[in-house]
């Protein structure tokens, strides 16, 4: 179970996981080995999964960021499986969401420009157990998020 501590020292790795234990430490008002021993057991424990840097999409040449909607009209366990398996060897897709609703899957995908992404589209075709539903290309992000709320619930 995480306790405050867990959670302050998870906002602070969050804001920025290039922080040193000596420095966690500090802004935790506690030594670093206490700091050292909780991160290693949430890592342990999968609360944290990995340590990533967050690349600028438009900077490395990628500023077209499309959610394709997707419907699978033969929904079995083994097209379902299938599909996953496929999407997540997709490296232009950032995010796959799995919904409950119409829409069976929203994919976050990013790329070059409108050509690239036809492309992209070309590739799911080959896929027989999906249908893509629609496309909405955005226009601009009003809010990027990566960090998960640590408050405690009241």
């Amino acid at each position: 179970m995480l306790d405050d501590v867990d959670l302050r020292l998870l906002a602070l790795l969050q804001q920025n996981a290039k922080l040193t234990i000596k420095e966690l430490a500090e802004q935790l008002s506690m030594t670093t080995t206490p700091i050292f021993e909780r991160i290693k057991r949430m890592e342990r424990d999968g609360v944290i999964e990995r340590y990533v840097a967050l690349i600028n999409a438009e900077k490395v040449g990628r500023p077209l960021v499309v959610f394709c909607n997707v419907s699978m009209p033969d929904y079995t366990p083994e097209n379902i499986a299938e599909f996953e398996e496929t999407i997540r060897q997709m490296p232009d897709v950032l995010d796959a969401y799995h919904l409950a609703g119409t829409i069976d899957y929203q994919l976050k995908v990013v790329a070059c420009d409108i050509k690239q992404y036809a492309q992209f589209l070309q590739q799911l075709a080959k896929l027989p157990m999906i249908r893509v539903h629609s496309s909405a290309i955005a226009l601009y992000a009003v809010k990027q998020s990566t960090v998960v709320p640590t408050t405690l619930k009241s």
